[in-house]
Order: C-alpha cells, then sequence, then structure tokens
C-alpha cells in the first residue's frame, strides 16, 4: 500500500518525475537516439481538471509520444491541445509509479508558473484515496487499499 501525505501552505503540490514511457525509450535507443533524462516537477492538485496536464517546456524536452487530441477549458481560455504518454513517478513518496498516462501540453496561468503541471481527477481517479484535511493542513493519497480491507475487493 502506498500512501503519501503533505502539508498544504498555499495549493496542493505533489512532487513527481516524469519520462518518457518505456517502449518509447526503446525506440530510441534502437535509433541511436539519446533518451531524454527524467525530470523532477512539482504538480498542483486540481481537482476541478478533467485531465492532467504538462507545460510546454517540460513537454518539449522529453519528446514523448503523440496520444490524441483533446478539448481543454481554462480560466484563461478554451480550445484544443494535444496529448501526450508519459511515465509518471513520485520518488519519495511511497506511491505507485503511472507506466502509461495521456497529458495535455498546457500553459498553466501566471500565479502558477513556478509549478510545472496540473494532476487533474484522470490521475486522481486511479487511486484509492485522496482526502484534505482543511483544518490540519493537510492531503493524504493513498494508491491502493489498506492491508485490514483488501480481501473485500477481491
Amino acid at each position: 500500500m502506498g500512501k503519501f501525505t503533505a502539508t498544504v501552505e498555499d495549493r496542493l503540490i505533489l512532487p513527481a518525475e516524469v519520462s518518457q514511457v518505456p517502449g518509447q525509450e526503446h525506440l530510441f535507443r534502437l535509433a541511436g537516439r539519446q533518451v531524454p533524462p527524467p525530470v523532477s516537477v512539482q504538480l498542483v492538485i486540481d481537482t476541478g481538471s478533467k485531465r492532467s496536464a504538462l507545460v510546454p517546456a517540460i513537454v518539449s524536452h522529453l519528446q514523448p509520444l503523440r496520444a490524441h487530441e483533446a478539448r481543454v477549458e481554462t480560466s484563461l481560455a478554451s480550445g484544443t491541445t494535444t496529448c501526450y504518454w508519459v511515465r509518471l513517478a513520485f520518488p519519495g513518496t511511497g506511491l505507485a509509479p503511472n507506466p502509461l498516462l495521456a497529458m495535455a501540453r498546457l500553459m498553466l496561468p501566471s500565479m502558477l508558473q513556478m509549478y510545472h503541471g496540473l494532476v487533474g481527477r484522470d490521475l486522481l481517479r486511479r487511486w484509492e484515496l485522496f482526502q484534505y484535511e482543511g483544518r490540519r493542513g493537510r492531503f493524504t493519497i493513498q494508491d491502493t487499499p489498506g492491508r485490514l480491507l483488501s480481501w473485500l475487493r477481491r
């Protein structure tokens, strides 16, 4: 069971590492191309966002495979963007990595420029628990059910 708890200062921030998916890394090596190194990122948890996103600079660095086009609506504008396949890991958190996740290429508003992207409901849905404790000033993510009740899911 992976579980991560963090305090909340101003925003709910999840540290992560984003990289190409393993299959794409293999193709790059076969073609004699250098595989871009993984990038440590700070992602804002946004429960109002349907999909997770990365800023264009991270997408350009990784050169990930295109997944599909998607319609996005933000406080800045609405339109179409491209989603890309990435691997998202969470070193130091205890959470299991997501080996294949389609993330949208999206500029963040100026007040979020110090972050690298968003965790949307598409990723939150994959976890067993996401809990925000306002009075305690913390949030918790649990990626699988606890051992005591895990037999119920069989």
